[in-house]
């Protein structure tokens, strides 16, 4: 009997490589998700020292040239906040894009492993009765050499 070949093989090593690169695009995705996402918690934290610094300065020495420099920082550092949540929230959703795209691909790919192990097992099922048929058939032989020789 011919070995076990299936004729989906090519799609499923090229869904196999598609999972890897998709694997690889959630991994970059993930990291400029993260990288934005720690800029933006930076710049918030800059705005709370900021303001800590005018209520501190308001309550002791008063310096009012620094104080006008954080209250005109105030509005640049919102601003800023502001592109960076929207550039923050753009990578999430690319991130998700890219995952919900990797599900489709590995999906695809569980459904070409499952093809697979069928014919497979078909194959296996069509060998043992091919196995069988020959053994019987040896048996059958050896019988009547026997039968034919008493």
């Amino acid at each position: 009997m011919k070995p076990f070949l299936f004729k989906l093989q090519t799609a499923l090593d090229i869904k196999l490589k598609e999972e890897d690169i998709q694997k690889e695009k959630l991994y970059q995705a993930t990291k400029v998700y993260k990288q934005n996402l720690r800029m933006l918690t930076g710049l918030k934290n800059r705005l709370v020292e900021i303001q800590d610094i005018l209520r501190g300065k308001q309550v002791k020495n008063i310096d009012v040239l620094e104080i006008k420099n954080c209250q005109d920082y105030i509005p640049v550092l919102n601003e800023r906040i502001k592109q960076q949540e929207e550039k923050t929230e753009d990578s999430r959703l690319e991130m998700e894009r890219v995952r919900s795209k990797l599900l489709e691909i590995m999906k695809k790919r569980k459904i070409l492993e499952k093809l697979k192990t069928r014919h497979y097992q078909e194959y296996m099922r069509e060998f043992l009765r091919e196995e069988q048929k020959q053994i019987d058939e040896m048996a059958t032989i050896g019988y009547v050499h026997k039968d034919s020789a008493v």
